[in-house]
């Protein structure tokens, strides 16, 4: 059984299982992983400028099962950073900010067009982009939740928690493949990364919100 080494940031971040499943569950409760084990998403870095048909992003602790891919058929559309179901019927879009000085990125629920329809939650981030928050974000049931994240791909370290890093329950933790060096039996490339998050969390969540970020970090390098 897979885990991020425990030390991927300056505290050590144990993920547990989250026994209030509502109160994170956000988009479908298909996304919510089931008990058992921790999901061990599987991501490249700048994940929208793949080519081809489709990039799958898999389950590496699940016989690489896809869980969630992006399609090529959207990356000629403005929003184009459309993320889909192992089916391919769009979840969410990660939409850059209308103004120049508003860093933030938005995150939409779409259509079956891969269309933004209505924002869900946008992403913030500090001056140097090393800890991460959502802004009006709530559950399905309407309740607001507030997610933080420390995290830095640079150096492919670090975790999403619900609440403050240090009282809050961690959700996820990212880390880099090379911890599993000798256990993956495919090659990973330099720039690939994991995402582990515990049962009971939903997974999509998990994922718009590192997508973001990961989007705020490319906009901070050109």
């Amino acid at each position: 059984n897979m885990g991020c080494a425990a030390s991927t940031a300056e505290i050590p971040i144990e993920l547990t299982a989250n026994a209030d499943i509502e109160k994170l569950k956000v988009f479908d409760s298909k996304f919510i992983v089931p008990e058992g084990k921790n999901m061990m998403l599987r991501l490249k870095a700048k994940v929208f400028s793949f080519s081809g048909d489709s990039y799958k992003i898999v389950d590496a602790n699940d016989s690489s099962k896809v869980v969630f891919q992006c399609l090529g058929k959207f990356l000629n559309f403005d929003n184009k950073r459309v993320i889909c179901d192992a089916d391919g019927a769009p979840i969410f879009v990660i939409k850059e900010p209308v103004m120049q000085l508003d860093d933030k990125q938005y995150v939409y629920a779409t259509d079956s067009e891969g269309k933004p329809t209505t924002e869900i939650f946008r992403v913030g981030s500090n001056f140097g982009n090393t800890s991460q928050y959502t802004e009006n974000l709530k559950n399905a049931k309407g309740d607001a939740i507030e997610l933080k994240g420390k995290m830095t791909l640079v150096s492919m370290k670090g975790g999403i928690w619900v609440g403050d890093q240090k009282t809050g329950q961690p959700i996820a933790k990212v880390c880099s493949p090379v911890t599993y060096k000798d256990f993956l039996p495919d090659e990973f490339d330099r720039n690939d990364y994991l995402v582990e998050i515990p049962p009971g969390v939903d997974s999509a969540l998990v994922l718009a919100m590192v997508l973001a970020y990961e989007q705020m970090e490319q906009s901070y390098d050109y």
